[in-house]
């Protein structure tokens, strides 16, 4: 399909958009009836973001397969296009289950029954949930960077190289979250470029003329 490229664009679009509506959610050392009293009365606000997060991992998991689909053209025997559509999975893996205990928070801050410590509890794991979408994005972006900087195709060979930085960054506390953000942009210009790449045909699949 030759727009299925471009889901990775949607995706970050997404992404964003969830972070944006989001907002600043309440931090680790807050208190459970802090946790209760925001998610309360943000509750609309939360539930638009995960749904968004939830769209967003599908997106994601069309993207990596349609990169590895233009990776496996150049790169047939490889296994590098198998480990850039595993860190897609990944990725996308951990935005839903982010999304998960968001809903779980959103359904425990309206029980009276669920204490404040359980909350603040379900709070800390939902606040620090980021390392399977920011290593899953890593490992994505690190795989393809290396099959492509070796090839140069199907993209240039100077977004490999920064799809292996931004990959080898990810790796690096403190340094990844960053890094992550950054990645953004990368899928960003994978997905245009994939998407504006020309045809080229399988030669398993196409006919042969008959020789006169």
């Amino acid at each position: 399909m030759r727009l299925g490229p471009l889901t990775g664009l949607v995706a970050v679009v997404l992404i964003a958009v969830a972070f944006g509506v989001g907002g600043d959610t309440p931090g680790v050392g807050d208190s459970g009836p802090q946790v209760k009293l925001f998610f309360q009365e943000h509750d609309t606000q939360q539930a638009v973001s995960l749904y968004l997060l939830v769209l967003a991992g599908v997106f994601l998991v069309f993207f990596a397969g349609s990169l590895r689909h233009h990776l496996s053209e150049s790169d047939r025997h490889g296994w590098l296009p198998q480990v850039a559509f595993a860190g897609g999975i990944l990725a996308a893996a951990g935005f839903w289950v982010a999304s998960g205990v968001t809903l779980a928070l959103l359904d425990a801050s309206d029980e009276q029954q669920v204490s404040g410590p359980a909350l603040q509890a379900m709070n800390a794991i939902g606040t620090d949930l980021f390392i399977p979408f920011v290593a899953g994005i890593g490992v994505m972006v690190l795989a393809a960077g290396l099959d492509t900087a070796r090839r140069g195709t199907p993209l240039p060979r100077w977004l490999g190289w920064a799809g292996i930085a931004l990959g080898v960054l990810m790796c690096i506390p403190w340094v990844g979250f960053f890094a992550f953000l950054v990645s953004g942009l990368w899928i960003i210009a994978a997905s245009v470029l994939l998407a504006r790449r020309p045809h080229v045909p399988d030669p398993a699949r196409t006919p042969h003329m008959p020789t006169p």
